[in-house]
């Protein structure tokens, strides 16, 4: 629970509201025209002195209007902020968009990426979950030249890995598909974690020769699940953030720039909604990274049945307009989620 009573709330919701819509510290004064506060401004100054004291609001300096903390931001949208939802002709415009991709699951996310950004003004980013949770569905190998084969590996939720191998044996076509066939009856229904360490396990046990075609196969599969496959992610409307005023200064652009660059970083923060349920919303230092604690992340996993594809969300200023964003991601999300169902249902 917390400590602040009604009429603290409407005025934390109040400089919550007017910060995020102008940037600028809010004063007594302000409010005080408002015609749905209804109070002084002296009586707005106490409780302005009460919240500040509180630590919900701060003053940036001694001749300033007051502006929300981190703290204040987490009880505006937890406890005060409206859940609002997205209007039917923009939830149809945004699956428009999305659906465009076709059946092109990177482009799905790219583009959902492109949509969060599109209508937040600020950053889009969509990311694939671990390749090792995918669930294994097919390997194929497949004949380029006489020294070389494609090894492709597809998942249940439609993701592809490929990766050309040296075939220093000169190996047909037709004893490429036997070895396919081989792992999709041994691989099937496992994750790519559990089917590594299974080719693993048969690899230890020695085979005697007349398993040598086997053991062949079995060395192939290892190559393309051993290999450490680069984590997806998609950014687009960096430069939205940057038209903010609390960017304003040369070194917290840099630094801003330099963490969005520094993918690993988002990864991190961006994996730490795979497990949860529903919306996530990290505030300033929230998410731990010292370069972006004047931004926020709002976040939504994505789940399949099977497995968590990825995770969606938007990054901007920590005044970003949290009653618009919190329902667009969550609606991108849920679309997203419902046209990769479709997909994994065509590929299964």
């Amino acid at each position: 629970m917390h400590d602040v009573e009604k009429r603290s709330e409407m005025i934390l919701e109040a400089i919550v509201s007017e910060y995020i819509a102008n940037g600028d510290p809010v004063g007594s004064r302000t409010l005080s025209k408002k015609k749905d506060i209804g109070l002084s401004a002296a009586s707005i100054r106490n409780i302005m002195s009460d919240l500040t004291e509180l630590g919900y609001i701060t003053q940036p300096h001694v001749s300033a209007g007051r502006i929300p903390t981190d703290r204040g931001y987490r009880l505006y949208v937890d406890s005060i902020m409206g859940h609002g939802e997205t209007d039917i002709d923009e939830y149809a415009t945004i699956e428009f968009m999305i659906r465009a991709a076709g059946l092109d699951i990177r482009d799905l996310l790219r583009r959902s990426s492109s949509v969060l950004a599109g209508f937040s003004k600020q950053a889009g980013v969509v990311t694939a979950g671990p390749v090792v949770e995918q669930t294994f569905k097919t390997i194929e190998f497949i004949k380029v030249a006489r020294d070389k084969i494609l090894v492709v590996l597809i998942s249940t939720t439609g993701f592809v890995q490929n990766k050309m191998i040296y075939d220093e044996d000169n190996i047909d076509q037709q004893t490429l598909e036997s070895y396919g066939r081989m792992l999709n009856d041994m691989l099937k229904d496992l994750d790519l974690r559990q089917a590594k360490e299974r080719i693993e396990q048969e690899l230890a046990q020695e085979k005697p020769k007349v398993d040598a075609m086997l053991a062949k196969t079995l060395r192939l599969g290892h190559i393309i699940l051993s290999q450490d496959a680069t984590r997806e992610i998609y950014i687009q409307g960096q430069t939205n953030i940057l038209d903010e005023p609390e960017f304003a200064q040369v070194e917290k652009l840099k630094a801003l720039l330099m963490t969005l660059e520094e993918k690993s970083n988002l990864l991190k923060i961006l994996d730490k909604t795979l497990k949860a349920d529903g919306i996530q919303i990290f505030i300033g230092s929230e998410h731990g990274l010292d370069n972006l604690d004047t931004c926020s992340i709002v976040a939504y996993p994505i789940r399949t049945k099977d497995s968590v594809v990825g995770s969606i969300g938007v990054i901007g200023p920590k005044r970003m307009n949290y009653q618009m964003v919190v329902p667009l991601v969550d609606t991108t999300a849920r679309i997203l989620t419902g046209l990769l169902k479709k997909i994994i249902e065509k590929v299964a």
